[in-house]
């Protein structure tokens, strides 16, 4: 095992990520049915655990202010095509959706509509509320997401048994042990 402490840090909270979106994307199965037709909020409640899972999910794979990342290769996974894929566009997503709102990627349809015979015009906005990823996509995901979570857990259980001093750890964020307002 050859990573940086910032690398194992990185790794720990992984982990985390992970569970984070396997958790969304296990309440988004259980609660959407894909051949029903819903109403807006309901929708909007699916979109919730898509980008908490989408979110979550790139988490790992973008690269930190320090300049960390993952790094599959030092844990020893590697991803098929069609996992690179899943993550290419899952990352896509985060960056210039659900993260970010890249204008080109913007998906509305506005108009106005008169009242009070015609003395003032209402503004109406309409928002693609389906979700980004297809029934499929999700389902892979779901195994992906298995399969990354099983190889950390025996990354952990290996440097619990060689190195079990390298996880006697607890970190708060910085943040928090400042007074509100304050900033770094």
């Amino acid at each position: 095992m050859k990573l940086t402490e910032q690398q194992l840090v990185r790794v720990i909270y992984s982990s985390w990520d992970f569970q984070q979106a396997l958790s969304a994307l296990t309440f988004l199965l259980e609660d959407c049915d894909f051949d029903e037709k819903y109403e807006k909020v309901a929708l909007r409640r699916f979109r919730c655990y898509e980008s908490t899972l989408i979110i979550s999910m790139a988490r790992p794979f973008e690269t930190t202010r320090s300049g960390t990342t993952i790094g599959l290769r030092a844990l020893d996974i590697k991803l098929t095509s069609n996992e690179k894929a899943l993550l290419k566009k899952v990352t896509y997503l985060r960056g210039a959706i659900v993260a970010h709102s890249a204008e080109e990627d913007m998906h509305f349809r506005t108009s106005t509509f008169p009242v009070l015979d015609g003395e003032f015009n209402v503004p109406n906005f309409q928002f693609n509320e389906a979700l980004h990823l297809e029934k499929i996509e999700l389902l892979e995901l779901e195994i992906f997401l298995r399969k990354l979570k099983d190889k950390l857990a025996n990354f952990f259980f290996e440097v619990a048994q060689e190195r079990p001093e390298l996880l006697a750890k607890h970190r708060e964020p910085e943040s928090l042990n400042r007074p509100r307002g304050q900033s770094r």
